[in-house]
């Protein structure tokens, strides 16, 4: 697995810097809304560099690189407890993201693009015993379909669904929706809300969502050309317990801030 990543960087960067489009000529695009994904892609030649600080003194860190006009590469590592005084609890291993655009948007059509996403968010659950299977607090994204439309109210407004299916199925093995909104106002702020329906993650004999989805939110504010800090809210319909049978277990999901800052330019 870290041989593949480590070649895939390389070639992602080889051929970026062969055909590289200039900054000036190619806006950049949301790869994200917050957690879930858009159809928006790195430019060729494009890098982004995002450093996530979350809840349970959690740290994760990743790189994008546009590798060609319609593919993005990237990869992601961290783990919990890097910030404060217990010991670091790290992800068992780097996390790999692909996305593929199919079909550029149009007046009547949206952007449609395939991805694979291993990287889960938040703490990694590796104590089947408790928990019933080895898995992110939140399931990575794993294999999805995404759609994502752009129109100018005010300022831009883009909207965005699709369809995934997680690998970290021991469990539940359903497939999931996921829907965004992002609102932006001039090139400074923009306002991003995302609902995650969770039917992947709703079954078993403790489940951590109890039938409700995760709703985030988050308020982005590009710094300048380059840098953008984004304060963050995550499942904001939380509750403080949840109820395993006869037993009240605390919830690891409780809602939860963070921030993150993202770093992007061009080789």
């Amino acid at each position: 697995m870290k041989a593949v990543i480590f070649a895939g960087i390389l070639l992602s960067c080889t051929l970026a810097w062969a055909d590289q489009y200039s900054p000036e000529a190619v806006p950049l695009q949301p790869l994200e809304v917050i957690d879930t994904p858009t159809a928006g892609l790195l430019p060729r030649g494009g890098f982004r560099i995002e450093a996530d600080i979350y809840a349970q003194g959690g740290v994760l860190i990743s790189l994008d690189v546009g590798f060609a006009r319609y593919f993005t590469f990237g990869i992601s590592y961290g783990g919990a407890n890097i910030i404060g005084s217990d010991d670091p609890d790290m992800n068992p291993e780097p996390a790999v993201n692909l996305k593929v655009r199919l079909v550029e948007e149009s007046i009547a059509l949206p952007a449609i693009a395939v991805g694979f996403n291993s990287q889960g968010y938040g703490r990694y659950l590796d104590d089947p015993q408790r928990y019933g299977e080895e898995r992110y607090l939140v399931k990575s994204r794993g294999v999805y379909a995404v759609a994502s439309k752009n129109w100018d109210v005010v300022g831009a407004l883009s909207l965005h669904g699709g369809l995934s299916y997680s690998l970290e199925n021991e469990v539940d093995n359903d497939p999931t929706i996921f829907i965004g909104l992002i609102k932006s106002f001039g090139d400074v702020v923009d306002i991003r809300m995302e609902y995650d329906f969770a039917y992947n993650d709703n079954e078993g004999e403790c489940p951590l969502v109890e039938n409700r989805g995760y709703l985030n939110a988050s308020l982005v504010w590009h710094l300048n050309e380059n840098f953008s800090l984004a304060i963050e809210a995550r499942d904001i319909m939380t509750r403080d317990r949840t109820h395993c049978g006869s037993q009240e277990i605390e919830d690891l999901r409780k809602w939860n801030r963070g921030i993150s800052i993202v770093y992007h330019d061009f080789l």
